[in-house]
This record gives C-alpha cells, structure tokens and sequence, in this order.
C-alpha cells in the first residue's frame, strides 16, 4: 500500500495535476466556484408579476357578417387592437425602459437603496452608492422586464427585488406611472385636437362682438335703430298724406260746384288741404335734410351682411368644437390590469442549477475551442 505522503504519491498527484491542469483551470475551477457563489453566497430575489392592457375609447371593429364565427371576432379583435392602443402599448413599454420610468423610481422609492442592501451579497447588489444615470438604467433592466404581446395587446410586467414587498411596490409604482404617462398622451391630445377648434370659436366670437358694437355705434350716431324701416315709414307717411290732399282736392272741386266759395265748409275744407300740403312739406323737407338716409341705409345693409356672416360663421366653429371634443373624447387611451402586482412569499431566482450549469458548459466549450486552436496551431508549425 503506498502511503499518501510518499514521494511516490506526491509526484503522482503533480503529474496529474500538470497532464490535467488546462481542465481544471478552464473547466472545473468556474465550476466549482460558480457552485459555492450560488449555494452560499448569492442572495434570493423575489419576482412581482403584473399584467395590463392599453385600450382605447374608439368602439371596436366588428365583423359585418353573423356567420364569420370565432375567426372573424378574432381578426376584428386584431384590427382593433392594430389601429387602436397599439401604439400606445408600445410607447408604455418603452417608457417602462426608460430613463424617465427610472428616474421617477428613484424619487418616489429610493431604488438604490432597495438594490444595495447590506445583507444583500457584493456581486448581486449595485456596486455604487451614487451610481450614474446610465449605470442605474442597465442594473434596473437587469431586474426588470416588460414584454408587450402584439397578439393579444397584454404587457406582462415581471420585477425583481431582495424583499418579497419591494418587488411588489416596484411593481406597483411602475403600474401608476404608467397610468400616469397614459393620462399625459390624453392630455396632450385633447389640447392638439381641441386648442385649433378652440382658438376659432374664440375668433368667430370676437368678430360677432365687434360688428354689435359697430352696430351700437351706428345707432347711436345716427339716431335710428332701423334706417331701413325708417325710410320706409317717412316714403310711407309721404303718400299716405298725398293721398289724403288728393282726396281733399277732388271733396273741394266737388263742394264748389254746389256750394259757395265763402261757405264754412268749403274754408275748413280749404285750412285741410293746406294743413294737408304742410305736413308734405315737411316730410319732405326731413327727407331732403336726411339726404344720408340712402347711404345710412347702405352702411346698414353692409353692417347687416357682416353681422350675418359672423353670426353664422361662429355657430360652424361652435359645431367643430363640439366635433372636436367628442373626437378627443374618442382618442382618450386608458390603462385596464389584468393581473395586479403579487407579494412573492418565495425566492425565484437565482435559478442554481440552470446558472452552474451554464457555467459548466460555458467553460467547457471554451476549453474545447481553445485546446482546438492551440492543436491547430501545433500543426501548423510542423
């Protein structure tokens, strides 16, 4: 029996050491390392998962035909969801991944002092006390995953933390903003769809105020709430009074055939027809003082026509308004959750086996691709 501290042993445990060494050294020292890091050292994250969908306020296409069945809901499902919150699935994606989504992570709940615990072992936790914007995003994606489903238009939200209630709360503030950069794309749509319409109404309006006020004014000048209805009252009085001197004249002609000149009657006759032809003059007088009239009347006219025009032009506006708001209201996108943030009563991760082996076979390919190289590189040289 040899003994284990033999010179003969010793040299058999070197040589095997140095006919094994590239192995050991590439394939089973990882290995090992690896093994003793995941059992012992690493420390458990615990996965939050959530769900939502973004939907839209537009009604949904459906299909025209009773008899497409399933297939044909399914594909009216699908175009709804293509020309409805696909976009705006993706753009909450995105901002899940974001600099933004990180920076208001870290005002609201302090992440890297949820990501640097001390208890928390050195290679799984953020190395920086203060790390940089950049540095923070690619630990954060490390822990975090958003996937958005095109299919079915669901995001799943997946968070992963050193306690069980920070991964939910992660979860859950990401949810908010979220719904909070929901709401500013409807705000944002509302203003762009409302603030032309708007700003048109508010034109229109001020035309109408402004041709009253010209109205006003030329009232006030002229004295008259109506020229036109004046001049046809004064055109009106003129013949009536005419017709009345004519009646006069004939009663007269007739009276003097059969009546004295110096009769009683035929000189109140006579005092009516010149109180008669007075009041003509003086009608006509006014007329010829108020020869403006026409024009007045013109100017009415054109006051008229743009009081028209404004009034009609501000009720269009106030319709496209109203068109408006009700195709805003329309476009308004909201966040539905399918599935709230869970509380993880377990660790999920690191996944040991998965992670040794991983790098069992990482570093066995290595040895094999290096030992090819350096055999190709032998026989080259011979």
């Amino acid at each position: 029996m040899i003994n284990a501290d033999s010179p003969d042993a010793v040299s058999g445990m070197t040589a095997f050491l140095r006919r094994h060494a590239p192995v050991l050294i590439v394939v089973v020292l990882p290995t090992v390392l690896a093994l003793l890091y995941y059992l012992l050292l690493a420390s458990g994250q615990y996965e939050s998962e959530a769900a939502f969908v973004v939907k839209n306020s537009r009604p949904s296409v459906r299909s025209a035909s009773a008899g497409g069945g399933m297939m044909g809901g399914g594909g009216a499902m699908g175009m709804a969801m293509t020309s409805g919150a696909l976009a705006e699935g993706f753009a909450v994606n995105t901002y899940m991944k974001s600099h933004d989504a990180v920076n208001s992570l870290q005002k609201r709940l302090d992440l890297v002092s949820m990501f640097r615990h001390p208890d928390t072992d050195f290679v799984s936790r953020i190395f920086y006390a203060h790390p940089t914007p950049e540095r923070l995003l690619w630990y954060y994606l490390r822990h975090v995953d958003v996937v958005f489903h095109e299919d079915t238009g669901v995001t799943t939200l997946d968070v992963r933390a050193f306690r069980p209630e920070e991964a939910q709360r992660i979860a859950e503030e990401l949810l908010k903003l979220g719904e909070e950069r929901i709401n500013e794309f409807n705000r944002h749509v509302s203003e762009n769809t409302i603030k032309i319409a708007d700003h048109e109404v508010e034109i229109a309006e001020q035309r109408v105020k402004e041709v009253q006020q010209r109205m006003t004014e030329f009232r006030q000048k002229s004295g008259d709430l109506d020229p036109t209805k004046s001049s046809v009252v004064g055109i009106s009085l003129i013949g009536q009074l005419q017709t009345e001197l004519a009646q006069a004249d004939t009663q007269l002609t007739q009276m003097l055939r059969t009546i004295s000149l110096s009769s009683p009657q035929v000189q109140t006759l006579k005092q009516r027809i010149n109180a008669l032809n007075a009041q003509i003059e003086a009608q006509q007088d006014l007329a010829r003082k108020n020869k403006g009239v026409s024009l007045n009347i013109a100017d009415y006219d054109q006051l008229m026509l743009e009081r028209e025009f404004a009034q009609t032009t501000y009720m269009s506006t106030a319709s496209e308004l109203e068109e408006a708001r009700a195709s805003a209201l329309q476009q308004q996108v909201y966040v539905v959750r399918v599935v709230e943030p869970n509380l993880p009563g377990m660790p999920t991760y690191p996944h040991t086996i998965l992670m040794v082996l991983a790098v069992f076979v990482g570093s066995s390919l290595t040895f094999m691709i290096g030992r090819l190289l350096i055999t190709g590189m032998r026989e080259h040289a011979i």
